[in-house]
């Protein structure tokens, strides 16, 4: 893990600057290298290899440069022949024989920037590991790139913010500045090297034969990311895919692992479900607390790791947390949910895929006549007029509200190129591209790496997630039958069958007990970007309707805030 920045020319003072600025993504070893035609700096976070892999590598006029961990890279050594040692090397020799088709060959979480000739950046399949670029740069992080880009608003991307809760690749929030989408590259143009395909017409298998493949897939992905130098634990939030995990890295080493609460606020804390894991397990769990006073103290800091606004309120848990943890590397258990259908609203949409309705036309004309500003009622509205019902579960701010909220400033959010045709497997595409690409998977980089930690998330594995899209609708079923089945033979049933809970925190509470929600209406009078009257109405009516608008309306007004004011 580290960061990497390059520029064209030899602008080493330029990059020697950027990489100052991430220090915090590895601060063991930093290097540049130019060719004078580009110049590649490197900040280091030493977890294999501890004494070698520094990095930018030239050999004649290429430079190489990655972030990240390529877990099959000793195995490609064997499998080609290769005498080297480390995994930039690896990198380099797959490019000398295969091109641009040398990134299939990989198995892990990377972004890749090559200089031969010209400019070639790659991500890897899940965008576990962020890389923007502008016309002239590329980076780990936008903040470096706002001081060679004038700082402006997207508005594409302040759509997408609403609809999403984050910018969505290749877009970010600032105009100039560009997120390279995950399982892409990009040598002049943006590119796809890999996408997710459905294959469910192959796969009959037998129950038990399903269970024991995503068991043995699940145990191997853990096993792959236990590799390192250093010592690794891993989050608990008591909840069965962190506890599974967990219980599955045990064969390999014993592991602590790391919970976060809330003291007063019974509803959000699962430190209590983490603590019957742990006995269960005989491991040890160290829990630590998300007071208020924590939570305003950290807001500026977690804005500034943000770099754009994502309106996950779990990054400030995310952030404590990380802060408390003294390990280089950390396993989690995202994509699991999404893989395995374990929302509860994904049952609400599949519903809709049995109905049949023969008073569908008088059913609409009714909701046009009594048009109602929540979900439910935008969601009757798609089914009768034979829409896109499901639009991502993350989905916040609709069409018409971000019309209301935005007026002239509103541009249309592109959500169709996530939707494949395949009935509950367009949940999983199209979630695992915004949801867990753009929310999830941002918070574990920016959150974790902000104090130097390596987050690694097993269920978002490349061999694991498309033997899932090998299954049939009928075989994968929903409510993460497949991982319950699993977790019965090492979790408490308790555990495997508690109702699900969110990684939330009580920031409604907290807003409100410091009369907060009023500065979403000061700072909209300074920067006039939002509907005043209809901002009001969405405070007002407060949680019942609109907390997770309210909750992205408040994190967007301080990042303005602190950005532009």
């Amino acid at each position: 893990m580290c960061a990497i920045f390059g520029m064209i020319g030899e602008n080493v003072e330029v990059v020697k600057s950027a990489l100052n600025l991430m220090q915090h993504r590895g601060n063991d070893y930093s290097d540049i290298k130019t060719n004078k035609k580009y110049t590649f700096g490197f900040n280091r976070l030493a977890i294999e290899n501890l004494e070698i892999n520094n990095q930018p590598l030239k050999i004649e006029d290429k430079l190489f440069v990655f972030n990240g961990e390529i877990y099959n890279y000793k195995e490609l050594i064997k499998k080609y022949n290769l005498n080297v040692k480390t995994e930039i090397e690896v990198i380099a020799k797959l490019w000398e024989k295969f091109g641009v088709e040398f990134v299939k060959y990989l198995d892990g979480m990377f972004a890749i920037a090559i200089y031969d000739k010209k400019l070639y950046l790659f991500r890897d399949e899940f965008g576990k590991k962020p890389l923007y670029f502008t016309k002239n740069a590329f980076s780990s992080e936008i903040n470096p790139l706002l001081k060679i880009v004038k700082k402006e608003i997207n508005l594409n991307a302040l759509s997408e913010y609403f609809a999403y809760n984050s910018s969505i690749a290749p877009n970010t929030i600032y105009k100039g500045i560009f997120k390279l989408p995950a399982g892409c590259y990009f040598d002049g143009e943006i590119k796809r090297w890999h996408d997710f395909e459905m294959k469910n017409e192959k796969c009959k298998m037998e129950n038990e034969k399903v269970i024991f493949n995503i068991e043995n897939l699940l145990t191997k992905s853990i096993e792959k990311r236990l590799m390192g130098d250093v010592e690794i634990g891993s989050l608990l939030s008591g909840g069965v895919d962190s506890s599974l995990i967990v219980a599955l890295a045990l064969k390999y080493k014993k592991i602590d692992t790391f919970s976060i609460g809330y003291e007063g606020f019974e509803n959000y804390d699962e430190r209590k479900y983490a603590k019957v894991v742990a006995n269960h397990l005989g491991i040890k769990n160290f829990d630590f607390v998300l007071t208020k006073k924590k939570f305003y103290e950290n807001f500026e800091n977690v804005l500034d790791s943000m770099q754009e606004p994502i309106s996950d309120s779990s990054f400030f848990a995310a952030y404590e947390l990380a802060k408390n943890i003294p390990l280089k590397v950390v396993l989690s258990g995202e994509g699991s949910d999404e893989l395995f259908l374990g929302y509860r609203r994904y049952d609400e949409f599949l519903e809709f895929f049995k109905s049949y309705l023969p008073n569908k036309k008088w059913l609409k004309k009714y909701l046009e006549r009594y048009p109602e500003d929540i979900k439910e009622w935008e969601i009757f509205r798609r089914f009768f007029n034979d829409e896109d019902v499901f639009r991502g579960i993350n989905e916040t701010f609709f069409d018409r509200q971000i019309k209301r909220l935005l007026k002239k400033n509103a541009k249309e959010v592109e959500y169709k190129r996530f939707l494949k045709g395949w009935r509950s497997f367009d949940f999983t595409y199209f979630d695992l591209k915004v949801w867990v690409g753009e929310v999830l998977l941002s918070k574990l980089d920016k959150m974790f790496m902000a104090h130097s930690i390596e987050a690694r998330s097993p269920f978002l594995d490349k061999n694991l997630v498309n033997f899932v899209f090998s299954m049939s609708e009928e075989i994968r079923g929903n409510k993460k039958w497949i991982i319950k089945e699993i977790a019965k033979k090492y979790l408490p049933k308790e555990i495997v069958y508690r109702r699900k809970k969110g990684f939330a925190l009580p920031f409604y509470e907290w807003l409100k007990e410091e009369n907060e929600l009023k500065r979403i209406i000061d700072i909209n009078r300074k920067t006039k970007l939002l509907n005043e009257e209809y901002l009001k109405e969405i405070i007002k009516t407060g949680h019942k309707r609109y907390k997770q608008h309210i909750w992205a309306l408040y994190l967007f007004s301080r990042w303005v805030e602190k950005e532009f004011l």
